[in-house]
């Protein structure tokens, strides 16, 4: 029998793929997309991806065995290795950081090293502090991680540092453990033990608890009741259930354990809990039968249509109505929102419609409740989910039988990864994916992306329009304060115009709601000396500290790094210490002192670290238990309450002035989604929106008050066909980074004129960006112009070869060369 070879992918930033050797007992089984167990480097384990079996022996090196195989069926589907192949590929990014990024990290398996003493080795007394405090520890506990070792040591350097020592004096040895990720999670049933079946029994064992074990009688009277004990069909009695309804201690229950009166059994559940349906019966209004009808025509023609319905319009009545006939046809449907912030009233929506055919995938469910989505998509049990509604991370989910990808807000800029690698965009990827499924695609946005709207131009997929928003209920009147001439006239002092003031007054006095959009967190960005001028600056990062009063800390919002703010000026010592800006938490702290009797509320990062805390304040919102809601861009988009009023946008200078070719259009896109949150029903009274800005005849605020998106849209792409910007070109940026400014400079010159050397002109650069210096790494960037019609291949491969020989030359190899394909 020939020697057998599997190509394995590894789930690190590592490129390409490395040859293992399969034994004859693991050939016979060995499979495409089934996980293995291999060693990598000298010892450590890893959990590896087959991505081909062979009988190519490797070249350059001698094969190492598979230590074992896995799963009995594959994980990952060809379907999504070939997903992973073009990601890989399009993105100029290592197939394992692919791999990485769509797997859940309980399929990924891994060594953990445990640090052991030595016994036969008794160390000299020449040790130091850390090295016997080490090692009284081992005494204690045996083996310890280099996590634990750290935190009884004080750092991870301190530890390194002593247990190399400790490795050279062999005083200690090193092993390498599997650590499991994912644990099935159970819960535990009590059953009586036959014996007391009977009548007879039962009553003998009450009158023994009666006189001296009060507890443990009244737990057993709430077991006999639970149990529905005397009936034709007892139930065995969930554990956490009786102990709450008895209100006794687990140790009462133990008690009764060990007598063997009661019988605990484990019983694994799933943590996906399905809800049913609803009675859901909605009518489409005239307007949407018309606009689903052009959308199923377009979709029947193109297989691919934008959704163009101005907020309110009733997209989402109209995605589900589409959406049943592919439910019918036994497909499945992925939906992809931009942020988990959208996901909380669609998931209500669908839920209440479709019921246990809805899961839900995003970074805020724990590894456990994704590894088991993944499964059940694999091998649909318990849950047969249809309906996928996912962030971004839902695109490598192993979809079969897929029949229609929905992308709702198409525009956001989030659906594109920024760190790490892979650096994929969602919506573009999803392209990809419907092609390799056959599937179709369906985009929806009040305000589509240039790209989109570009691609119906060129007759690529089918726009469909919906002006008109539901139920007669007209667009929010936008009212432009100019804040220049107001604290001209005024003295304006507050952050607030006497515009928004008034209108924000009338709306709780008319018992209708408020939402506040600034998309800057924080009490205030800047702490400066009235004196000297300085100000508090991140000592890794080249931006101004944020001041966040609730902790009195001064954060960076890039790092992380906080410190205490001064008392007086580092730079000269006047206590002339003044704060400038405003971000959220002054907001909502501003907003309590102007309208006491107003219940305020902020939605912002700050505010929605914990699992539930942006559902529950939606929920607060959504029963009018708050009456102001502030928010970041958390608050701009798919929100659907229909009390709001009034909303207040209180510095659109700050979307429209950014050095971003996309700028206008960014601007554009915001507020007029968050616009969209007013007056949503067709009861009250029109909704009012107020834009705060210096400057009221900017062009696309005029936009925003005309509501003419079409007119900004086609200006814009007028600008960038003449300047050579997407969609008409495609764009990669390189970005070169190192905590050496002048290697920094140095790298980033020779690989402009390298890069120069084959694509002239196309290369602008290299420059420093807005912030030149992140979390102690100095930056500088360069971006390749490539025309639609040139090898966008051959551009990509020759800029790959260029940084692999950087990577290789020891002058440039301490570099960190980022390349980032359609950079948003």
């Amino acid at each position: 029998m020939d020697t057998v070879f599997a190509e394995v992918v590894i789930p690190l930033h590592l490129p390409g793929t490395f040859t293992y050797r399969l034994s004859r007992e693991h050939a016979s089984f060995a499979e495409v997309g089934k996980r293995v167990l291999v060693k990598f480097g000298k010892q450590a384990i890893q959990t590896g991806i087959i991505m081909e079996v062979h009988k190519n022996a490797p070249l350059r090196y001698e094969a190492k065995y598979v230590l074992d195989i896995l799963d009995a069926q594959p994980v990952v589907t060809p379907e999504q290795l070939r997903l992973w192949h073009w990601v890989s590929e399009y993105y100029m990014c290592p197939i394992g950081a692919v791999s990485q990024a769509a797997l859940p990290s309980s399929y990924r398996l891994g060594s953990e090293t445990r640090i052991v003493a030595d016994p036969r080795i008794e160390p000299g007394t020449e040790l130091d502090i850390q090295e016997h405090l080490l090692l009284d520890t081992l005494k204690q506990r045996n083996d310890i991680s280099l996590d634990e070792a750290a935190k009884v040591l004080g750092g991870p350097a301190v530890a390194m540092r002593t247990v190399k020592r400790l490795l050279a004096h062999r005083a200690i040895t090193t092993t390498e453990v599997l650590k499991e990720r994912y644990r099935p999670k159970y819960v535990t049933y009590l059953e009586l033990n036959p014996s007391y079946e009977e009548e007879e029994a039962m009553s003998q064992l009450f009158d023994e608890l009666q006189p001296r074990a009060h507890a443990q009688l009244q737990l057993m009277m709430c077991f006999v009741e639970m149990s529905r004990y005397g009936t034709d069909a007892p139930v065995p009695v969930l554990k956490r259930a009786l102990l709450e309804k008895s209100g006794v201690g687990p140790g009462v229950l133990k008690s009764l354990i060990t007598k063997e009166v009661l019988i605990p059994s484990e019983h694994e559940i799933g943590r996906i809990q399905d809800k049913p349906a609803q009675e859901d019966a909605f009518e489409l209004s005239e307007g949407q039968q018309k606009v689903k009808a052009a959308v199923e025509s377009g979709l029947e023609e193109k297989g691919k249509v934008l959704l163009h319905g101005v907020t309110g319009s009733g997209k989402t009545e109209v995605y589900i109505r589409i959406m049943e006939r592919y439910l019918e046809e036994g497909k499945k449907i992925l939906y992809l929102v931009p942020e988990i912030a959208l996901t909380t009233q669609l998931v209500q929506r669908l839920q209440k419609h479709f019921g246990s055919q809805v899961a839900v995938y995003h970074s805020h469910y724990s590894q456990s409740e994704r590894h088991e989505i993944w499964q059940n998509l694999l091998e649909p049990g318990v849950h047969d989910h249809r309906i996928i509604l996912g962030a971004r991370s839902a695109i490598f989910l192993p979809m079969k039988d897929l029949g229609l990808i929905i992308v709702d807000e198409e525009h956001d800029a989030s659906f594109k990864q920024f760190d790490p690698a892979p650096r994929y965009h969602a919506r573009d990827t999803a392209y990809y994916l419907a092609r390799l499924h056959e599937a179709d695609m369906l985009l929806g946005s009040a305000t589509p992306s240039a790209e989109s709207i570009q691609a119906c131009k060129d007759g690529q997929m089918v726009r469909v329009d919906m002006h008109q928003r539901y139920g007669g209920v007209r667009m929010p009147e936008i009212l432009v304060a100019d804040m220049t001439k107001e604290a001209k006239v005024d003295g304006l002092r507050s952050h607030y115009s006497f515009m928004l003031r008034s209108q924000i007054e009338e709306a709780l006095h008319e018992g209708r709601q408020v939402i506040l959009f600034q998309n800057r967190r924080g009490y205030q960005p800047t702490w400066q000396c009235g004196t000297c001028g300085w100000v508090s600056q991140c000592t890794r990062c080249d931006v101004s500290m944020t001041y966040h009063k609730h902790i009195h800390r001064l954060k960076c919002h890039y790092c992380g790094s906080h410190q205490e703010p001064p008392l007086h000026c580092p730079a000269c010592g006047s206590k002339q210490l003044q704060m400038l800006g405003f971000g959220t938490e002054k907001v909502e702290e501003e907003l309590t002192n102007l309208f006491p009797k107003a219940k305020v509320a902020r939605l912002d990062s700050d505010t929605t670290r914990s699992k539930n805390a942006y559902e529950k304040i939606l929920e607060r919102f959504e029963q009018r238990e708050t009456d102001i809601l502030v928010g970041t861009q958390m608050i701009t988009k798919g929100l659907d309450f229909a009390n709001v009023g009034v909303v207040g946008i209180l510095d659109a200078d700050m979307l429209i002035y950014r050095n971003d070719f996309r700028a206008f259009e960014r601007a554009y896109q915001m507020m007029t989604q968050v616009a969209g949150r007013a007056g949503r029903s067709a009861e009250a009274p029109r909704g009012k929106v107020v834009v705060q800005t210096k400057s009221p005849e900017h062009w696309v605020i005029q936009n925003v008050v005309e509501h003419t998106y079409d007119r900004l849209i086609d200006q814009e792409l007028l600008e960038r066909r003449n300047f050579g910007y997407p969609p008409f070109v495609r764009m990669i940026r390189l970005t070169v980074r190192h905590k050496d400014r002048q290697k920094v400079e140095d790298g980033a010159a020779y690989l402009v004129h390298e890069l120069r050397t084959f694509l002239g002109e196309r290369v602008l650069g290299p420059e420093y960006p807005y912030i030149p210096r992140l979390k102690d790494q100095y930056r500088k960037e360069m971006v390749v112009k490539v025309e639609r019609e040139a090898s966008i291949h051959k551009v990509k491969e020759n800029i790959q070869n260029l940084v692999d020989r950087m990577g290789q030359d020891k002058q440039y190899r301490a570099l960190r060369i980022i390349i980032d394909v359609d950079p948003q």
